[in-house]
């Protein structure tokens, strides 16, 4: 994990998420049946046949100085595109000079991926999607499950968004997988965010989403996160209008609890690592 993050740090800026809809391209030309890419098998195929590749390729390696750098590259290739304090630190700079166009697009990626309810599509919230989708959600499924796990959800966390037909059965059973995936990784980084700010904001402001819950489990997932981590910031509003000043302070606040955050996870590898050595 170490020498992943590390890698990530050094080669994130040269990192492009555009060069996924060329390889996505590239697949559809390789592969042109029309069937294939609105079946609901396609989540199955592209997410889980690459998962279970790289499980087999890891068990047939038997030297350990092998197996490190071949999971350390591949969890490295799942995290990004790019480093979320660059994409930030570059919002803060534009917002600094005034640059609306550069804020708008930036702000545009930043808010893509899931969406929670429309009283949580703050930048603040989601920010903090971003954070889990591009980080915490690969770091915790190669914790439990190795690269394979980490290769399994950056594929299920971005097969929704390179399908084009919204009303396939592809699109939803692509959404359902990816979901299901981050079901548990969300509240488990949900707890990070709370321990890395404010617990007691976070779990009452938990408790008062478990009492509202939404109907649709998919979208309450994400409201979870955006709601808990938003109220576990070390910042106030004062229930008014967000003004440039405050929203620097939180943007750059947002980043320092990633990093506190990312810091409490890697603790906790070490110890449940140090825990099988001991064993």
């Amino acid at each position: 994990m170490l020498l992943a993050l590390g890698a990530e740090r050094l080669f994130s800026p040269y990192r492009d998420s555009a060069q996924r809809h060329g390889v996505w391209t590239f697949l559809h030309r390789l592969l042109p049946v029309a069937g294939l890419w609105r079946s609901p098998l396609l989540p199955l195929l592209f997410a889980g046949l690459p998962a279970l590749a790289v499980l087999l390729i890891l068990r047939s390696i038997d030297s350990e100085l092998l197996r490190l750098p071949y999971q350390a590259l591949l969890l490295f290739l799942c995290l990004g595109p790019r480093d979320l304090a660059d994409d930030v630190q570059k919002l803060r700079a534009a917002r600094a000079a005034g640059d609306s166009e550069t804020v708008m697009r930036l702000s545009g990626v930043l808010q893509m991926g899931p969406e929670p309810d429309a009283d949580h599509r703050s930048l603040l919230g989601a920010l903090f999607i971003q954070s889990h989708e591009r980080l915490f959600g690969m770091l915790w499924w190669f914790v439990a499950a190795g690269p394979a796990g980490a290769v399994l959800y950056r594929l299920a966390s971005r097969l929704p968004a390179m399908i084009e037909d919204r009303g396939s059965p592809a699109f939803r059973y692509a959404s359902l997988l990816h979901s299901a995936l981050a079901w548990l990784p969300v509240r488990l980084t949900s707890v990070l965010y709370g321990l890395a700010g404010s617990m007691d904001d976070a779990l009452s402001h938990w408790n008062q989403l478990r009492r509202s819950a939404h109907p649709d489990w998919q979208r309450q997932t994400w409201n979870v996160l955006a709601t808990v981590a938003s109220a576990a910031l070390d910042w106030e509003d004062s229930g008014g209008p967000v003004v440039a000043s405050s929203l620097d302070a939180a943007l750059a606040e947002v980043l320092r609890m990633q990093q506190r955050a990312l810091l409490i996870l890697l603790a906790l590898a070490a110890l449940f690592t140090a825990g099988i050595w001991i064993a």
